[in-house]
């Protein structure tokens, strides 16, 4: 879903925090993700039904080496525990399910482009 080289966000635990604030300024729409978790899974796959510009950055959690530092930095300044979490413009909005709600009430569109991500696709398919 994103297209830039994950070098930025490599890496051990150390500045995480500052890592977060690129994000925030590189990626309106951060997907913090489990690989092999379902939900997470669903609400990929929901995300990419809407075509977004610029393509949602997502990491994968579980698949990295700090996995246990990011958990830890998503509680305390999110306050979910859960994956995924997704982050818009620096909030979380929520998990799967959340998505899947805001999508079913027809809001996630306009909760995406008020936030400057450009919807090009649909949102059908999915749920």
């Amino acid at each position: 879903m994103s297209g830039r080289a994950p070098g930025r966000f490599a890496g051990g635990p150390g500045g995480w925090e500052e890592r977060l604030k690129v994000l925030r300024e590189d990626y309106p729409l951060v997907v913090f993700s489990k690989s092999y978790c379902p939900y997470s899974k669903r609400a990929k796959k929901l995300l990419e039904t809407y075509d977004l510009l610029p393509a949602p950055k997502v990491i994968e959690v579980d698949l990295r080496a700090d996995s246990a530092h990011i958990k830890t930095l998503l509680i305390r300044l999110t306050d979910r525990s859960t994956f995924p979490n997704v982050i818009l413009h620096g909030r979380s909005i929520g998990g799967s399910d959340e998505l899947i709600r805001l999508h079913e009430e027809g809001r996630l569109r306009q909760v995406l482009e008020k936030a400057g991500v450009k919807v090009r696709g649909a949102g059908e398919g999915v749920v």
